[in-house]
C-alpha cells in the first residue's frame, strides 16, 4: 500500500483513519504527509500568509489527533479537512484584524508601498459583495457588531433587540457570507 500516492486514496484514507483512531502516530505522520501541502495551499490561497497557512494546518492536525477517537467523517476526511481549514482561514481573518472599523474591508499589516496580492484582492471584493448582498437589518447588526467593534449590549440597545438576537444575526451573516465564498473556491 502506498499511502503518499492519490491513486486508491479513498482505501488507503479509510486505512489510515482506523488506524489513527486505534493510536498509530504512523499512520498519523502518514495522513499528515499526505494532506498538509494541500491544505496548506488552500489556507494560504485564503488568507495570504504563507506562516499562518502553515499554523492553521498544524493546529487542524493537533485537534484532529487529540479527538481522533470521537471523530467521524462524513462523507470523507478530506473534506471535513478542507471544510475545517477553510472556515480556520476565515476566522483568522477575523480575528487577527484583518477588517478595518467601517464598512470598507481592507487587509491590514501592509504598508504602504506593499499591494495585496491578486488573490487577496479577489477575496476582498467578493467579501464585501457578501456584506453588501446581507439583508439589511442583519447587515447593519452585522456591521455594528464586527466592523465598527461595538458590544453587542450597544447594538442591542440601538436596534431595541435582545443581546441574544444580535448574536443570532451576527451568527447568520457568517453563515451566509461563508456560504457565498465557499462557492468561490
Amino acid at each position: 500500500m502506498n499511502l503518499y500516492s492519490d491513486v486508491n486514496i479513498t482505501h488507503d484514507e479509510k486505512d489510515l483513519i482506523l488506524e489513527i483512531r486505534n493510536g498509530n502516530p504512523t499512520a498519523f505522520k502518514h495522513l499528515f504527509y499526505l494532506y498538509s501541502t494541500r491544505l496548506c495551499y488552500w489556507s494560504y490561497k485564503i488568507i495570504g500568509n504563507k506562516e499562518a497557512a502553515e499554523d492553521i494546518v498544524q493546529d487542524f492536525f493537533i485537534q484532529y489527533w487529540e479527538r481522533k477517537e470521537s471523530l467521524h467523517f462524513s462523507p470523507s476526511f478530506s473534506s471535513y479537512a478542507y471544510r475545517s481549514i477553510y472556515n480556520a482561514s476565515l476566522n483568522y481573518l477575523r480575528d487577527n484584524e484583518k477588517f478595518i472599523y467601517g464598512y470598507e474591508i481592507t487587509l491590514s499589516g501592509l504598508t504602504e508601498e506593499e499591494s495585496l496580492s491578486d488573490e487577496a484582492e479577489e477575496l476582498q471584493k467578493h467579501l464585501l459583495k457578501a456584506i453588501e448582498e446581507l439583508p439589511e437589518r442583519c447587515r447593519k447588526i452585522f456591521v455594528m457588531a464586527t466592523l465598527e467593534r461595538k458590544k453587542y449590549t450597544e447594538v442591542a440597545t440601538k436596534f431595541g433587540i435582545s443581546v441574544n438576537t444580535v448574536k443570532v444575526q451576527v451568527s447568520k451573516a457568517y453563515r451566509i457570507i461563508r456560504a457565498k465564498i465557499v462557492c468561490l473556491f
